[in-house]
């Protein structure tokens, strides 16, 4: 059994860490990947999108 850990850091209002650990396999992982940096790209356009309204 192999034990995976990944640890992500970043997010628009402080800073968001996922931690997973455990026996992955790669179709998890990448799962998780994919899953990980659309929450990330979505908090950046909900960020983008604040800072566009706040202009107006």
């Amino acid at each position: 059994m192999e034990a995976t850990s990944i640890g992500i850091i970043g997010g628009a209002d402080g800073p968001t860490a996922i931690f997973t650990a455990g026996s992955l396999g790669q179709m998890t992982l990448s799962s998780i990947l994919v899953l990980t940096a659309g929450a990330l790209i979505m908090v950046g356009l909900v960020g983008l999108f604040f800072l566009w309204r706040r202009k107006k």
